[in-house]
């Protein structure tokens, strides 16, 4: 069974192939690179094509909580530049 796979644009730091969406065994979604099993980059969190403006990182990563509405979150290591809008509830 072949299973389309949805492009994010963003190009791996580790190998430059395509990230896209994936699904766990559980269904959640992740976010992997395409080159799998050959490179193992992998994101849990909705990457964003917007670079951080604190570290220049290429892109930032999404994350949404009860707690802290919608976040926008530097992935690289040493950086703390995080974003906060608050989720309006409807």
């Amino acid at each position: 069974m072949y299973v389309t796979q949805k492009s994010t644009g963003l190009v791996c730091p580790k190998d430059a192939g395509d990230v896209v969406e994936r699904k766990s065994r559980r269904g959640t979604a992740f976010y992997g690179c395409a080159n799998y099993p050959d490179c193992d980059f992998v994101l849990w969190n909705k990457p964003v094509l917007e670079p951080c403006p604190q570290c220049q990182s290429t892109f930032l990563v999404e994350k949404v909580t009860k707690r802290h509405g919608r976040q926008l979150l530097c992935n690289t290591e040493g950086c703390d530049d995080v974003r906060t809008e608050e989720l309006t509830t409807a």
